[in-house]
């Protein structure tokens, strides 16, 4: 499976974050560290498979936290992995 970003924008420039692949790979649900967690947290997501220009962008906020616990945030992924979209850097 290859590594799912997300991004954020800060200050014009575009940083990207990892989420654990392990974690995600099991569950499906995307851990984020809580310390990693920051406002504009998102990932490019396809609203059409088979239309590549189609995209749109996917906001993790805490209204979006499904569970948490000592030290991660647990957000639910309503996506297929096929319809995320990386970004080259």
């Amino acid at each position: 499976m290859r590594t799912i970003y997300l991004y954020v924008e800060k200050n014009g420039f575009l940083r990207k974050v990892a989420i654990d692949m392990a974690y995600f790979g099991t569950y499906k649900k995307i851990r984020l560290l809580k310390s990693h967690f920051e406002d504009n947290l998102y990932f490019r997501y396809l609203n059409d498979i088979k239309n590549a220009e189609s995209f749109d962008n996917y906001y993790l906020t805490k209204d979006k936290i499904s569970s948490e616990d000592e030290n991660f945030y647990y957000f639910k992924f309503p996506f297929k992995v096929e319809q995320i979209l990386n970004v080259a850097i």
